[in-house]
């Protein structure tokens, strides 16, 4: 058996420094120099061991062992680093398999195609979902078209069928239950016809806005109240009952108008509400009529006597210009006939209610009209006569016109300059039944949208007080928003809000352009002033937009004036 050797086990040499510490700076034992770190006392060293190399842990952006912070530490150890054996450069993978070759083009047609397909089952599924969602509506509408059917049978729908004719409501077309103003006699010849669409394209410019004839102006007005300004529908106040008079004597019965046309201040005359009622004539949609007086080379333009209160002139028609107006027939409290006279008694109430009628007002320069009663109180309106030159007429002479205009109030300005009023009210009847909106839930938080809304379902109402107002010369309109305490009671009101409106900005707000409104009157005046002196009859048709001019015979109506003066000459007594 062989002998092992067995490894043989020497000692180190340890070389000693006897003059310091450290190793010597030569060693003649070892074949190769041990690696040694030169460091500094004065540098930090931030870590025992560093096992994963200071530099990659440099590279990552740590601010501790930064060389800017702590010098030379940043970079300790770099003399331990590991060093390949073998460059890298030298090493190379060798790929055996077959590249791929790809088809930019056909990703991008894959691409659109899965984008199409996607986009086209979305448009399907929405049309599916508007399909089920008509299909629910259509049988909707129709469950409610059958259901009002059968509840406009039960309130004799055949019946009234019958007596509309074929102008029925489900018929297609607009009820025809709009009356003429007057009955049309056979021996009255109709000598013109004025087409209202026509008149949108007349204009007379440069009409001047008026002047004041003289010492022609009569009556007081009271100061406005401006504690009505804070008046909403959360400190509603009641619609008050206030005793008074109101005087609207006609052209001809104006004693004023009279004296003016013997002293030759003018050839046409008429006042305020029937030249309005002239100059907006496009607007209106019910019947009215005007009696024209030709008597030498003067024009007066008349209203009708009629026994009720007011003349289809001067009638507060509501909701004329709604989609749904009120019938005339109907048998309820909400018919067009009914609803003017509650307008009527609320614009009066509410003229009186929002003045101070206990303290002393403005006074004219005439404390009373010559037609007011001076046993009787005052009528709280003043009334000034003013005129317009409209140019030269059919006859070659100036048209110059005289009308009597009427103011409500005075209110003091910034300056404390007395500035005049008109003043008028809106009503509120049912906005379940009128088409508008319910003014105790928006008037407060939309009052231009409910002020919109009755300017269209009251176009040529809303137009007539803004003219009145420009004839008049006043420096503002106050308008009042007034509302049924219940749509079932006409009696009690209170007021909700009030509103001012400049006259001439208000004018361009609801499309008043006053040079056709001169326009349609010089036309009006033109057309009678061809005609022989006599009495003739301006009527607007109830059921297409055209006024005609009738030739009546002499007496004409005069029944009717002394009728009427009797029912006064009974009440008085």
């Amino acid at each position: 058996m062989a002998t092992e050797t067995l490894p043989k086990f020497e000692l180190l040499s340890l070389s000693d420094n006897s003059s310091g510490w450290g190793p010597l700076a030569t060693s003649s034992s070892a074949e190769e120099p041990v690696p040694f770190q030169q460091f500094n006392k004065a540098d930090r060293i931030g870590r025992v061991a560093d096992w994963i190399g200071v530099d990659r842990f440099y590279r990552r952006g740590n601010e501790r062992y930064n060389e800017r912070v702590y010098g030379s530490a940043a970079n300790a150890g770099s003399q331990f680093d590991y060093i390949h054996g073998m460059d890298e450069h030298n090493f190379q993978l060798v790929d055996t398999s077959k590249p791929i070759a790809r088809n930019p083009q056909r990703n991008f047609r894959v691409r659109q195609m899965h984008l199409r397909k996607m986009m086209q089952k979305e448009v399907e599924k929405r049309e599916m979902v508007n399909q089920s969602t008509n299909l629910r509506m259509k049988r909707s509408i129709a469950k409610e078209q059958q259901r009002a059917f059968k509840m406009w049978q039960r309130r004799g729908g055949n019946a009234r069928q019958g007596q509309r004719g074929q102008g029925g409501r489900f018929g297609g077309d607009r009820p025809k239950e709009r009356l003429p103003s007057v009955q049309v006699r056979p021996e009255w010849g109709v000598l013109e016809e004025m087409n209202l669409s026509a008149f949108s394209k007349l204009a007379l410019p440069n009409i001047h806005g008026g002047e004041d004839i003289g010492d022609h102006q009569y009556g007081s007005l009271q100061y406005y109240d401006k504690a009505i300004d804070r008046v909403s529908v959360k400190n509603s106040i009641p619609l008050q009952k206030c005793a008074g008079l109101f005087y609207n004597p006609t052209t001809t019965d104006d004693p004023v108008i009279e004296e003016l046309a013997q002293a030759g201040a003018g050839n046409v005359f008429g006042t305020d509400i029937i030249l309005a009622t002239l100059m907006t004539a496009p607007r209106s949609v019910y019947s009215w009529d005007i009696v024209v007086l030709r008597i030498g080379d003067k024009l007066f333009f008349d209203k009708r006597t009629t026994r009720d209160i007011l003349n289809p002139v001067e009638t507060l028609t509501v909701s004329e210009t709604s989609a749904e107006p009120p019938s005339f027939d109907g048998s309820g409290i909400n018919n067009a006939k009914d609803l003017a006279t509650e307008a009527f008694y609320i614009n009066q109430n509410f003229r009186r209610q929002v003045v101070k009628r206990n303290e002393p007002g403005f006074t004219f320069k005439n404390a009373r009209a010559p037609f007011e009663d001076e046993e009787g109180g005052e009528s709280g309106t003043a009334y000034k006569y003013r005129k317009w030159n409209l140019g030269n007429g059919v006859d070659g002479k100036p048209v110059e016109l005289v009308c009597r205009t009427e103011l409500d109030g005075v209110i003091l300005g910034l300056g404390n300059e007395t500035q005049t009023l008109t003043i008028k009210a809106f009503n509120e009847w049912d906005s379940t039944q009128a088409g508008g909106v319910d003014w105790r839930t928006k008037l407060d938080v939309q009052k231009g949208a409910v002020m919109a809304t009755e300017i269209k379902n009251n176009s040529a109402k809303v137009a007539k007080w803004t003219l009145q107002a420009l004839l008049a010369g006043a420096d503002t309109m106050k308008l009042g928003y007034v509302s049924r305490n219940s749509p079932r009671n006409t009696q009690s009101h209170s007021i909700l809000n009030t509103q001012y409106v400049k006259p001439t900005e208000f004018a361009s707000n609801i499309a008043l352009n006053m040079d056709n409104c001169w326009g349609i009157l010089r036309c009006v005046i033109d057309s009678c002033m061809k005609q022989k002196p006599g009495k003739y009859l301006l009527m607007k048709d109830p059921q297409a937009p055209v006024i005609r001019l009738y030739s009546l015979p002499e007496g004409t109506f005069e029944s009717e004036r002394e009728s009427s003066n009797e029912e006064n000459s009974d009440d008085d007594q």
